[in-house]
């Protein structure tokens, strides 16, 4: 586990430095807009998607910073999701990663603009680096499919539906693996296009990221009812009226699901990557065992 940690700590690092190129300075005008990017970019996180698109390229021989605007554009992604789910007429949450939350700093609008930027921005840095103009637009399909309709934001919908009902099993696995699982899916198969990997490679990591995003929600449901608020840095014990996998399978079967969930992962990856994918094993069992 120390191992892993060494290097998943190495590609944060690097991860970092490029978002850091990437993104306007505060300076910039108007400065309110690239503070509040800025800040909700850098308020910390553990960089889990963009780590996975680099892991996988690396596995697959690719050298990984030929990734970085792609892996970038991920993260981009991802805080913009956060940004407006924080949002009162969405989560309503004051604080993300132990911080005041964006629009709590910034106000909502500006919260609003800066995700917005964020979102659109990203599709601008994932079409940089050195990857050929073919592989960079079969990336950008795939970012877009794991957020469109048929992503992230419907399962952002899904799961404000619920709320008006009492959810089913079935609910909870659309937008556990829409809402969450999408982009974490969408991370891994980044990876694998970047790297001019096989169709069969490709279908082989994409149930890798399928399995760990769904097992990496669950993991967030069993945290909001059992874990330490001040570990995980943001408002718990908040999920019980939603679709949660506690609530609806009870915290035991949730356990027993998400071990399933990070065994197939396992088996999936070790089938397509054999000793290469050591990293991508240890994130799957990392996910199952966080206590943030």
């Amino acid at each position: 586990m120390e191992e892993f940690k060494r290097i998943w700590e190495e590609y944060r690092k690097t991860v970092e430095e490029a978002l850091n190129r990437f993104l306007p300075p505060e300076d910039d005008y108007p400065q309110n807009l690239y503070k509040a990017m800025r800040y909700a970019v850098f308020s910390g996180g553990k960089r889990l998607r963009p780590v996975l698109t680099l892991a996988t390229a690396e596995a697959l021989g690719q050298d990984p910073k030929a990734l970085l605007p792609q892996a970038v554009a991920i993260e981009l992604i991802h805080t913009f999701t956060l940004v407006h789910d924080d949002l009162p007429d969405i989560d309503n949450d004051d604080f993300r990663r132990g911080k005041p939350t964006l629009h709590r700093v910034f106000g909502n609008a500006i919260a609003i603009l800066a995700g917005d930027a964020l979102f659109a921005y990203a599709f601008r840095v994932a079409t940089e680096g050195p990857l050929p103009a073919e592989t960079k637009l079969q990336i950008l399909r795939e970012i877009n499919d794991a957020l469109s309709y048929k992503g992230v934001i419907e399962g952002q919908v899904a799961d404000i539906e619920s709320l008006q009902r009492d959810p089913t099993y079935e609910d909870m696995l659309f937008i556990h693996t829409h809402k969450t699982g999408k982009l974490i899916e969408a991370s891994v198969v980044v990876g694998a296009l970047g790297s001019h990997a096989s169709s069969e490679k490709v279908a082989s990591l994409r149930e890798y990221g399928r399995n760990v995003g769904l097992a990496f929600q669950i993991m967030d449901d069993i945290l909001d009812a059992v874990g330490d608020e001040k570990e995980v840095g943001k408002r718990l014990r908040k999920d019980f009226n939603r679709a949660s996998a506690v609530r609806i399978l009870g915290l035991e079967r949730a356990k027993e699901e998400m071990d399933r969930l990070v065994r197939e992962a396992v088996a999936s990856v070790k089938e397509s990557l054999g000793i290469r994918g050591e990293f991508l094993v240890a994130m799957a069992h990392f996910i199952k065992s966080r206590t943030y």
